[in-house]
């Protein structure tokens, strides 16, 4: 059978339906985390949370010190507690002999009719071995893979509505925009920053939106959306006004200029006219506006302009103020 999508896992689970293996694999812990989770409470049931006997009915393994044949014994051990054997596999991509397991590759079944289920977590699939094909056929293979950008906005959304956050409208477009230019990207670091966006709401006297990603600390309030806005308007005396306050300063200038590299690439979608981009409506409109005082080799130019500038802030000696006045007085007039 193919790959299985997250979602129709959990169809099958709503369904009473279960797997004797999953293969979860991927960097995306936090999608990872979700699946076990779920998977743990389609398999155990009332056991969940009842501390002697989930005791008894899961054992959880680490790849890296333990054999596939040792996880085969713990699979077709009686649960002592009576019922179905639950075994999560740490770092599975790190077992060896892996056509030990072939045992365990039965069909689909119910928590009622099955003797055991393993859940595999690894960082990856290796499809040249040949042990990876027989599981794509006869298991539940499920990528949690990094999420593309154009499906991060959906994620944000998702993780708003899970912490039960409320956004006021002015700060919708700003939030959303910033969470989706973090770098690196994934659904924990952005969970961190919806935290810090919960605690600065329920503290008395500070602005979330200045707590948040660090965004009114670049030189003044709502310093990184101003100095964005006068460097891709190519405002010269607004954006070197603005980086005097933030070019000495690693823990607010390295952000922006993750920032500065999203918003580059997709300012260069937008000028290249490239169909199918999806934006928030904030986003889109902003970048639209700019795109009108841009052409593309100036944008191509700014893309390797940001890695030199990365570059000199990491592996040179040069002051960041001249290497930031240098960038604005380039591209801004």
């Amino acid at each position: 059978m193919p790959k299985l999508e997250a979602k129709t896992v959990q169809r099958e689970l709503d369904q009473g339906q279960l797997w004797p293996v999953y293969w979860i694999y991927g960097q995306e812990r936090m999608k990872s985390r979700e699946l076990l989770k779920r998977i743990r409470r389609a398999a155990l049931g009332e056991a969940v949370g009842a501390g002697g006997l989930l005791g008894l009915a899961e054992e959880t393994l680490d790849g890296t010190e333990t054999t596939a044949d040792a996880v085969l014994e713990a699979a077709q051990s009686p649960s002592l507690g009576g019922g179905l054997r639950f075994i999560v596999i740490r770092d599975a991509h790190a077992l060896k002999e892996l056509d030990a397991l072939a045992e365990l590759l039965l069909p689909r079944g119910t928590r009622d009719t099955l003797a055991s289920v393993c859940v595999f977590l690894s960082k990856d699939l290796d499809g040249r071995k040949k042990f990876s094909k027989t599981l794509v056929e006869r298991a539940a293979v499920v990528s949690c893979e990094d999420i593309p950008e154009g499906e991060r906005e959906a994620w944000i959304q998702y993780l708003l509505k899970r912490r039960g956050l409320v956004v006021p409208i002015e700060e919708t477009g700003p939030l959303v925009a910033r969470l989706v230019a973090l770098d690196p990207w994934s659904l924990d670091i952005v969970d961190q920053e919806l935290e810090k966006y919960s605690l600065a709401q329920s503290t008395p006297g500070t602005s979330a939106s200045d707590v948040l990603l660090g965004g009114a600390a670049v030189g003044e309030a709502g310093g990184t959306e101003l100095f964005l806005e006068a460097f891709f308007a190519r405002d010269l005396k607004a954006a070197l006004r603005i980086a005097e306050g933030f070019a000495d300063q690693p823990d607010e200038s390295l952000p922006l200029l993750g920032l500065l590299s999203w918003n580059t690439r997709q300012l260069a979608l937008v000028v290249s006219g490239a169909r199918g981009v999806k934006l928030n409506p904030y986003v889109a409109e902003r970048l639209q506006r700019w795109a009108r005082r841009w052409k593309l080799p100036e944008v191509l130019d700014l893309q390797a302009e940001l890695a030199e500038l990365d570059f000199g802030f990491k592996q040179t000696a040069l002051l960041p103020l001249g290497l930031w006045s240098r960038l604005v007085m380039r591209f801004c007039r």
